[in-house]
């Protein structure tokens, strides 16, 4: 239960500082705004499908909803290829680095950003991780 709890709030926590990286975005441009959420939303399908649909144990992520979203593809738990690998971080580079400059212009906002994804990592890290049985996961040390 206390993972499920720190899995639930890391994604709320992550989906907080994306919202106000697109509320940024969006006050420069609607097109800005637009590209980060296609971004956001592309990303998220793709660790999906290239990370979480082989993790072994989807049924049971302390992450819920990717888990139970991941189900619906029927791939096999196995080792990462450097592919699927890329798929998580080239998502994260995009999500946190390409809100940046506009972040930037307004410091409490900038701010909070980073401490939410801080916050978020910090709890997938500690908690979510180690209650993960995926001994293919290279943040599994």
């Amino acid at each position: 239960m206390r993972k499920q709890v720190y899995g639930v709030t890391s994604l709320g926590l992550m989906a907080a500082a994306v919202l106000i990286a697109a509320v940024v975005m969006f006050k420069t441009s609607w097109v800005l705004g637009v590209v980060y959420l296609a971004i956001c939303v592309a990303g998220s399908g793709a660790i999906l499908f290239a990370y979480c649909a082989k993790c072994p144990c989807k049924a049971h992520c302390a992450h819920i909803f990717p888990g139970k979203a991941a189900m619906a593809f029927d791939r096999q738990p196995g080792p990462y290829t450097a592919a699927e690998l890329a798929a998580p971080v080239v998502t994260l580079l995009l999500l946190l680095g390409l809100p940046q400059f506009w972040l930037w212009r307004n410091m409490g906002l900038f701010i909070t950003f980073w401490v939410l994804s801080a916050i978020a990592f910090f709890q997938i890290r500690t908690v979510v991780c180690r209650a993960c049985d995926n001994s293919h996961c290279p943040l599994k040390i």
